[in-house]
C-alpha cells in the first residue's frame, strides 16, 4: 500500500488487497473503505471527516487506486465527525511512465505497448503480466491513471 496525502488522498492498493472485494457491491466497498480509513487515521494520526467524492480506478494488472476528494459543502457542520462517500468505480488501464527504458529486458518490453509523448515514454500492458514483472516495472516507473492516462493515450505516438 502506498499513500499520498495532500489536498486530496490517494491510496494505491495492489491486487492482493482485492481478493474478496466485489467492486459492484457499493455497500461492501463503503464498509471496506471506512475500515481502511480508520487504519490510516490511527497510523498517521490524521482526522478525516466530511463528505468525499471517491473514485476507484481498477486495473487488472496492478489493482486499484483510490482517489478521495473532499467536497466542501455549504452546510459546514452537516458531516461533522463522520464520513460520507460518493463512490464511483472506473475500469481503467494504467500507464507506467518509464525514465530509463534500457533498464528493462526485451522479453518484458514485448508485453507492453510503448507510447511516446514529447520526451516521455509510457508503457501499457497488452497482456496479463506476472507480479514479478509488475514489480520490475514499478521499480522503474511512475503510475499514470484516470483522465491523465486517457489524455496521454490520445495525444501520444505508439512506437511499439
Amino acid at each position: 500500500m502506498k499513500l499520498i496525502i495532500d489536498e486530496n488522498i490517494v491510496i494505491f492498493l495492489d491486487k492482493l488487497y482485492l481478493n474478496n472485494i466485489d467492486l459492484k457491491d457499493y455497500n461492501l466497498i463503503e464498509k471496506k473503505l471506512i475500515k481502511l480509513i480508520n487504519k490510516i487515521q490511527n497510523k498517521y494520526l490524521i482526522d478525516l471527516n466530511g463528505y468525499y467524492n471517491v473514485y476507484i480506478y481498477k486495473d487488472e494488472n496492478y489493482g486499484i487506486i483510490i482517489y478521495m476528494q473532499k467536497e466542501e459543502l455549504e452546510y459546514i457542520d452537516y458531516f461533522n465527525e463522520q464520513l460520507e462517500f460518493n463512490i464511483e468505480v472506473i475500469e481503467d488501464s494504467f500507464l507506467y511512465k518509464i525514465d530509463d527504458i534500457l533498464r528493462l529486458e526485451k522479453p518484458l518490453l514485448n508485453k507492453f505497448i510503448i507510447y511516446k509523448n514529447k520526451d516521455n515514454l509510457y508503457l501499457k500492458p497488452k497482456e496479463k503480466i506476472s507480479n514479478i514483472e509488475l514489480g520490475i516495472i514499478l521499480e522503474n516507473s511512475e503510475i499514470i491513471y484516470g483522465a491523465q492516462a486517457d489524455k496521454i493515450k490520445k495525444k501520444s505516438q505508439i512506437i511499439k
